[in-house]
Parts: structure tokens; C-alpha cells; sequence
């Protein structure tokens, strides 16, 4: 089944029906890993909740509260309610909590209708107060990384987690009627290339400019080539820069065992201008890494992205200035902000990162 979705420009964009390939693989519910179980855990609610055996026999029954020590599980058991959520280390969830011995440790999961997963995702990822239209291309976006993440996690104990590594999910106390009418107003939508979900990888700031996927992971993806992205410089960490002292830079480094680090110098950059390889310099020797390693070393957050320049100062400390926020790949969520804020729709924000994907609507949404 096949209809016309929106025009832009000279090509129109349509909305197939997807339908995954294993039919047996459901995805209406997503799998959330909220941590590793010790031996004291408690779980609240609004109302009854009750503890269920892998049979779903009710085997403990309690108002309001229950404690458990999972440590000692030899098979699952999940925790229900018939109140809206259940609380867990202070944050309230949506859906049932299954609690999982596997691999030697047991594990604690959130199980919970996609498209409410969605309705926390989107405003931990990005301000509930922007333009809706951004909200919209934050939803797909979302939407769609978390259905890639199913498919290749099919035959693990989870499909995500609550932090960066895959997408930030802090439950219901996130939710936002902004974002949520974002993710109602976008139900079942997602992003295919080739008629399968792409890699929706998206980033705070691109400083200008995305990366390609190949320079930073090592992998050509033909949908997430690089783009300008001029509308970044509304953003936060557009440019930014920051000083760190030679203790600082040596301690991140010392796992090189280059001794006290005397200097660092940039080899080359890719067309991006994002630095490819630098020469760090050293008491005990010199070492040509890569900027990706670089970057993990000092932090992430410290330095906020690969599109930087460096330079030992009088004084000893190592001046930085940079451009953009994150790794750089696919979507640029400042750029989409300030796109939005100029009137473009989500589906022309999403085809200018994503470039030759067709939108589809999830046939088990």
C-alpha cells in the first residue's frame, strides 16, 4: 500500500507500509536495560502490584511497594501494576518491569509500548520548547534508531538503554505534551533506505558541516554522506573553546606511556576540516593517534568534538578552540532547531541529513 506523503522541491515523497522481514520479531514494545540487579531492590507504585513467575503465576502481591533480592533468581519474573507506573531509583516507568538472570548476573529491564518509550525519549534528547516541527524530526529520528537497534539486538537480553551509548530514556517524569503530540503527530513513522530502517545516527551540533560515517566509524553509508549545515550556528557549542593543563592532559593520556606530555600536534584533517591524526609528544616518546581516540581520552565532554584546533601556550597549558558538539554523523539537532525556526517541515529536515531515504509507516504500530 503505497501514499503520497508531501512534494518538496521536484521529488515527492511517499509512505510505503514497512513490514519487517521476521515476522516473528514483534515491535511494539521495546526492551530497556535500567541496570544490573544487587541485592536490595525496590520497586513503587500507585496501586496493586504484583510479582509474576515466568508462567505469569502470581507469586507476591503488595500495595503501593515491594522489595526483592533478585541476586538469587534462577528465572525471570516480572513486576506489574494497575496503577500508570512503576517506580524504580526514582524515576517512574511505563509498562512492566522484567527482572532477568543472565550471563552470570541479573539484569533489570523496562519493557514498554515503543511509541510511550518514545514519548521520554524525545524530550531527553532535545528541549520539549522547540519548534515542532523539529520535535517531528527528532520523533522519526528516534523512532527509527530504536527499530534498527531491535532487529540487530533480536537475540540479546535488551535492545537499548537509558544512556548516550544508545538513546537517553529517564521514563515518565520526562514527558512533555510538546513533545509527545511530536511523537502521536509522527505514529509509526520511520526512515528506510533500500527498504530497510537506516541508522539514524544524530549528533548536537555538526559546527557546519556532518561528517562521513567512514571517517569516524569506518563504515561507508550511502544515506549519511556529509552536508553543510550552516543553520548550526544558532546552536549551542557552535564554536567554543577551553583551556587544559599539562596534568590534566598527561593523566587523560598516560595509558599511551609517552610520559609527561610535551606537545600535541595536528597531522591532517579530512575535507570536514574535522582532525583526522595528531602526533602527541612526549617525556617517554612520540605516538600518532587518531582524533576519535583523542577525543575518549581527554573526554568527550571536555572536547566537545573532532572539529578543533590545539596549541601549547606560554604558560604550558594546551589552548583549544573547536566548532560543533558530538560525533558529527546524520542529523545535526541545532541545525534541525534553527531549520525549523526558518519553516522548514520535518520531512525536508530529515531528507537534507538523511539523504535518498523514503519515509514508511510501521505496519505493527
Amino acid at each position: 500500500m503505497l501514499s503520497v506523503l508531501s512534494s518538496i522541491g521536484c521529488r515527492t515523497l511517499v509512505v510505503n507500509t514497512w513490514t519487517p522481514s521476521d515476522s516473528t520479531k514483534g515491535f511494539s514494545t521495546v526492551r530497556v536495560l535500567l541496570g544490573v540487579a544487587s541485592n536490595e531492590e525496590n520497586f513503587k507504585t500507585s496501586g496493586t502490584i504484583e510479582v509474576l513467575d515466568a508462567n505469569d503465576l502470581v507469586i507476591k502481591k503488595a500495595f503501593e511497594f515491594v522489595s526483592l533480592d533478585p541476586t538469587v533468581l534462577k528465572a525471570p519474573i516480572r513486576i506489574t501494576t494497575n496503577g500508570n507506573h512503576i517506580e524504580y531509583k526514582g524515576n517512574k516507568y511505563r509498562g512492566v518491569i522484567d527482572i532477568k538472570p543472565t550471563n552470570g548476573k541479573v539484569i533489570i529491564l523496562n519493557v514498554v509500548n515503543l511509541e510511550q518509550y518514545l514519548m521520554s525519549v524525545v524530550p531527553s534528547e532535545v528541549p520539549a520548547s522547540w519548534p515542532n516541527e523539529a520535535l517531528k524530526a527528532q520523533a522519526v529520528c528516534a523512532r527509527t534508531y530504536v527499530i534498527r537497534e531491535m532487529i540487530a539486538k533480536k537475540s540479546q537480553a535488551y535492545d537499548v538503554d537509558t544512556t548516550t551509548n544508545t538513546q537517553v530514556y529517564l521514563g515518565m517524569g520526562k514527558e512533555n505534551q510538546n513533545t509527545t503530540k511530536a511523537v502521536e503527530d509522527t505514529r509509526g513513522l520511520i526512515l528506510l533506505y533500500n527498504g530497510a530502517p537506516i541508522q539514524s545516527f544524530f549528533h548536537s551540533n555538526s559546527g557546519g558541516i556532518t561528517e562521513d560515517p567512514f571517517n569516524v566509524w569506518g563504515n561507508k553509508v550511502d544515506y549519511l554522506k556529509s552536508v553543510r549545515s550552516d543553520y548550526d550556528k544558532e546552536g549551542d557549542n557552535y564554536s567554543w573553546e577551553d583551556k587544559f593543563t599539562p596534568s590534566q592532559v598527561s593523566n587523560s593520556l598516560a595509558s599511551l606511556g609517552l610520559g609527561e606530555i610535551q606537545d600535541i600536534l595536528v597531522v591532517n584533517r579530512f575535507t570536514t576540516s574535522r582532525v583526522n591524526e595528531l602526533d602527541i609528544i612526549g617525556t617517554k616518546g612520540n605516538k600518532r593517534i587518531k582524533a576519535i581516540e583523542f577525543r575518549k581520552l581527554i573526554g568527550a565532554t571536555k572536547l566537545k568534538s573532532t572539529r578543533f584546533g590545539i596549541r601549547r601556550e606560554d604558560d604550558g597549558n594546551f589552548f583549544v578552540k573547536g566548532l560543533g558538539s558530538g560525533h558529527g554523523v546524520g542529523l545535526s539537532q541545532w541545525g534541525s532547531y534553527a531549520m525549523a525556526k526558518e519553516n522548514f517541515g520535518y520531512k525536508e529536515i530529515l531528507t537534507h541529513y538523511y539523504q535518498g531515504v523514503d519515509f514508511a509507516r510501521m505496519s505493527q504500530n
